[in-house]
């Protein structure tokens, strides 16, 4: 493979992690900095690479959702509930407030680091941060015009020597493609799914300080949920505990609305604190939501199933519509050495 179709390669994956990062509000592959809590070590406006696979440990740097917002601190110390931050500028760690442990199902990635310093390209996020959400929809949608024009109509012109040329069809591109933009938009739906919790203490001081409750005692507590996107998403709740009754167990949310859930809690006899959790799951509208809730009584993962189903039946439409079936879209070409 060419080194200029290898670049365009890589420009078609960033572009498609872009996208549903930006539509879901969710990092992939790249973030940047809005705060100065990890000052020197990344700056406001940084803008750095993430790496969604790999299993954080003490010292790395990590992005993740902390009350709704997507911050990125140092781990500094690891337990089995999940993973102690703190801001390098900061002098308390983030869990020394009235936050939870971060759990590791909310971490979106590890930042990546060359020679123990992050990898970044300082300002942009200053840049990005400036715009409006009108022009920043404007901009995705024309790189996603332009990148994929030049991902499948890009050609270079070939010098005359004999060579061998690998020629890739419109409808082998058209099918890697299509089974990319798929398995982003699952894992990016995936990425939306998370935890909310809350701690309580039960104690016979109950009533002198927030969050303290009289042992035997109900209270209600109220569950700010965001919708990120810019398209309604469905939000399923769920949770373990035999202490909690959830008031909905479902949402409807337009994009950028937001909406309470009403969390009943009945405080057990023994004193100490408790943690409770509720399960947040969200998934487009592009099924009624009677048959998601359905689906996802089975199985949280059958209605993204579904989703792939619906989407792969829409793209083969799309590709026997066009009739292009046949048009060669890149050139893999090697030369041959001339024997004399």
């Amino acid at each position: 493979m060419k080194l200029s179709d290898l670049l365009m390669l890589i420009l078609a994956v960033f572009l498609l992690a872009s996208t549903a990062g930006f539509l879901l509000n969710r990092p992939v592959l790249l973030s940047y900095v809005t705060s100065d809590s990890m000052t020197p070590t990344l700056n406001r406006g940084d803008l750095f690479l993430i790496n969604p696979l790999a299993e954080a440990k003490p010292d790395d740097i990590i992005v993740f959702n902390l009350n709704g917002h997507w911050t990125v601190h140092r781990v500094v110390a690891e337990t089995d509930g999940g993973y102690i931050t703190k801001g390098d500028h900061n002098i308390a760690t983030d869990q020394q407030g009235s936050n939870s442990v971060v759990k590791r199902e909310s971490v979106a990635g590890v930042v990546l680091v060359l020679l123990g310093n992050p990898i970044k390209i300082p300002e942009v996020g200053n840049y990005i941060q400036r715009l409006s959400g009108t022009t920043m929809n404007i901009l995705l949608a024309v790189f996603m015009i332009v990148g994929g024009a030049m991902l499948l109509t890009g050609k270079e012109e070939r010098r005359k020597k004999e060579r061998k040329v690998y020629r890739l069809r419109y409808k082998t591109a058209y099918v890697a493609v299509s089974t990319i933009s798929i398995a982003m938009l699952l894992l990016s739906v995936i990425a939306t799914w998370g935890v909310v919790g809350f701690n309580y203490a039960s104690t016979l001081a109950g009533g002198q300080k927030e969050g303290w409750y009289l042992p035997e005692s109900e209270f209600d507590r109220q569950i700010e949920i965001k919708n990120n996107a810019l398209f309604p998403l469905l939000y399923l709740f769920s949770s373990e505990s035999e202490r909690v009754e959830l008031k909905d167990e479902s949402k409807i949310l337009s994009g950028g609305d937001r909406a309470e859930l009403s969390v009943h809690v009945r405080v057990p006899s023994e004193t100490r604190i408790y943690y409770e959790e509720v399960k947040v799951h969200a998934y487009p509208l592009i099924l009624p939501s009677d048959l998601i809730i359905r689906m996802y009584g089975l199985n949280p993962f059958l209605p993204l199933a579904a989703f792939a189903v619906e989407l792969a039946a829409v793209l083969g439409v799309i590709y026997y519509a066009t009739r292009a079936g046949e048009e060669e879209v890149i050139r893999l070409s090697k030369r041959r050495r001339l024997k004399l």
